[in-house]
């Protein structure tokens, strides 16, 4: 067991049970998980998980889309999601002043339906008032990293001096031809700008050959292994990491779409050295975000 605990870098707590159960029915997934920063902070206590990042997130124009099909107007429906976004960002940082030990966030941005002037701003308020870096979803914004609609984030994040969460992975959203979080569409990125570290969730899903790729060209990039533990076998998810790096890799899990503790368990179980454990477990997102974790 890894004895400093574990940083879980990826989770996507929510402000109320019915949230979270909408969250994580929405993806088709089931089980009993309220998803609340009450039940994160007792499976942390289970899993041994010391600190845990809130990762504010929103299938915002999937809602947009959504609201319109029922009638609403396109413009009020965008700045009812982009207000809905809003207060989920505040939550965030909300929870993150009640427990300051245990809990980080970042604060998500869709810089397609907020623009950059509203990305930048929310930016802004967010890491003022505690967040500790950025998150995006290609995927669902329907824009590769490094189209130009996405610039505003990394120069927000290279400003501001944080990290940037990504979705990525080769997987496709229904009706798309392009996997638009795929890691290789992050190399101009990463070259563009050194001093912006970006977290590429999932291990790359699908690509993670890709992932190793780039740990191998560029020292700005992590991996996290949120939706990977349980999934994958041990000993494959294990040569994957030491192929992207065990100084690359972050223990993550997804919460409340998946089991913390399970996940935590699964990590623990995983044929590393005591080293490369508490690498992955810990240290990697000790010095990714200083700031809070």
């Amino acid at each position: 067991m890894t004895s400093s605990g574990l940083i879980d870098s990826h989770t996507h707590t929510q402000p109320t049970a019915e949230e979270g159960k909408e969250f994580v029915g929405r993806y088709g997934f089931h089980s009993d998980r309220q998803g609340t920063v009450a039940e994160l902070l007792a499976t942390m206590a289970r899993g041994n998980v010391t600190r845990a990042m809130i990762v504010p997130w929103l299938p915002a124009q999937e809602l947009v889309a959504e609201q319109v099909a029922r009638g609403v107007d396109r413009d009020g429906a965008v700045d009812h999601v982009i207000q809905q976004w809003q207060r989920l960002n505040r939550w965030a940082t909300d929870s993150v002043a009640l427990h300051p030990d245990h809990l980080s966030c970042l604060v998500g941005v869709d810089p397609v339906l907020m623009g950059d002037v509203g990305v930048t701003s929310e930016i802004a308020e967010q890491i003022g008032k505690g967040a500790c870096g950025i998150k995006v979803a290609p995927m669902f914004i329907h824009r590769r990293p490094d189209d130009e609609a996405m610039e505003v984030v990394w120069r927000c994040a290279r400003e501001h001096g944080v990290f940037v969460l990504s979705q990525s992975g080769a997987s496709r959203s229904a009706g798309d031809q392009e996997a638009w979080g795929h890691p290789a569409y992050f190399d101009a990125v990463l070259s563009a700008y050194p001093t912006v570290t970006v977290q590429l969730a999932h291990l790359g899903i699908g690509a993670e050959d890709d992932v190793a790729s780039l740990t191998a060209r560029y020292p700005n990039v992590v991996a996290d292994t949120s939706m990977q533990l349980g999934v994958m076998a041990p000993d494959e998810i294990v040569a994957t990491i030491r192929r992207i790096g065990t100084d690359r890799v972050l223990f993550g899990t997804n919460y409340p779409l998946v089991d913390q503790v399970a996940c935590a368990a699964a990590f623990e179980a995983l044929p590393l050295t005591e080293e490369e454990r508490h690498e992955i477990g810990y240290a990697n997102a000790s010095r990714l975000a200083t700031r809070q974790m």
